[in-house]
């Protein structure tokens, strides 16, 4: 009995130990709404579904101090389908990442977002989330915009890669900021068909005070020249304290030379308890299915969507929000409002689509 009490006690003090020097924190998000969308002239769906405002999720991260300013970090998160209970995020496939970090900056290992991406979503008010999300992310591949993209490569890099090794600059350069990433694809040289695509970006910028501005750049490797996608994007904010603005210009061009261009301009606006969101978005197609190259510039299958959206906190963890957002299509341009887990289709080619939410999203 005696020896199993001072094993337990110096059981207990390792890990008082243990948990000086590290921390380990669970966290996540439960987001669930009421959804409806609906395309011109063609079908319409209604349910409830998630990430509505933020993406459900599960998550662990910890930090263990070394002393020295040398730290240790691991983060692995999981997608949660909290509407139909489904365990995908038990797969960790949002982040999941091991890192050393000190004076010198971040150096950061494993299944990570993208620089090129993270530069879209930080310049959006919906934060690429729900109906009101930007649609300028994995444009190149998507149905009815461009010719001779692989599907099994189109937009696998477009917000997070695989085996990545990424670099992020020290935090203490006047409010200069930036990294670097590249990403194996882990495939045999002489691969047919590539599931995973090579992938090189960074971001870099400046942010302080009431002004944000940067630069991405992303460039995704597939089996053959006709499947490589480059991704270039430039977002900047500036927060007036009334308001805060928003704009962004984004490119992806394949391989064939068909590209995509992309604008946002939008903003969130304080009120009271609340937060007030707007943007409106307009996409450029240069080169469709089956014409390469040849179509840029000649080709009128453009788009443009417009959202609003409001949400109330109820506290700092809770909040409420509505979102309300309309895509036009013109030619046979073919895209619709959708959401995670609710979607009516393509739309009618030309016609308009539209879509809402009223939900809720929790913070742990």
């Amino acid at each position: 009995m005696k020896k199993s009490l001072i094993a337990l006690a110096a059981l207990t003090a390792f890990a008082g130990a243990a948990s000086a020097q590290s921390s380990v924190t669970l966290f996540g998000i439960v987001d669930a709404a009421y959804a409806h969308v609906s395309n011109s002239g063609g079908p319409s769906a209604t349910g409830l579904t998630n990430s509505g405002l933020n993406s459900s999720r599960l998550g662990f991260r910890g930090i263990e101090d070394m002393g020295g300013g040398l730290r240790a970090i691991f983060w692995i998160e999981g997608q949660l389908s909290n509407d139909d209970g489904n365990a995908a995020g038990q797969t960790w496939q949002r982040r999941s990442t091991v890192a050393l970090a000190g004076n010198f900056g971040e150096i950061r290992l494993g299944r990570d977002y993208t620089p090129s991406f993270w530069n879209l979503t930080v310049y959006d008010p919906f934060g690429t989330n729900g109906v009101g999300q930007y649609q300028g992310i994995g444009m190149i591949g998507a149905a009815g915009a461009t010719a001779g993209v692989a599907a099994t490569t189109a937009g696998v890099n477009a917000v997070r890669a695989n085996n990545t090794i990424g670099y992020f600059l020290p935090g203490n350069l006047g409010g200069f900021n930036g990294q670097f990433q590249v990403a194996f694809g882990e495939q045999l040289s002489n691969a047919a068909n590539k599931s995973q695509a090579d992938y090189f970006g960074f971001r870099l910028g400046y942010g302080a005070g009431p002004l944000s501005v940067h630069y991405g750049y992303g460039n995704s490797k597939g089996a053959s020249g006709a499947s490589n996608i480059k991704y270039n994007n430039l977002g900047a904010s500036f927060d007036m304290g009334v308001a805060k603005l928003m704009g962004q210009w984004s490119q992806e061009k394949a391989g064939t030379g068909a590209k995509v261009r992309g604008m946002l301009i939008g903003a969130t606006v304080p009120m009271g308890q609340g937060e007030l969101r707007a943007s409106y978005a307009d996409f450029d197609v240069k080169g469709t299915a089956g014409s390469g190259a040849s179509a840029i510039n000649a080709n009128p299958n453009d788009w443009s969507k417009m959202a609003i959206g409001y949400g109330y906190n109820l506290s700092k963890r809770t909040q409420m929000y509505a979102t309300y957002a309309r895509v036009s299509n013109d030619g046979t341009q073919n895209k619709a409002v959708n959401n995670n887990g609710l979607t009516a289709g393509n739309a009618v080619p030309g016609k308009n689509s539209t879509g809402y939410e009223l939900g809720i999203r929790h913070a742990f």
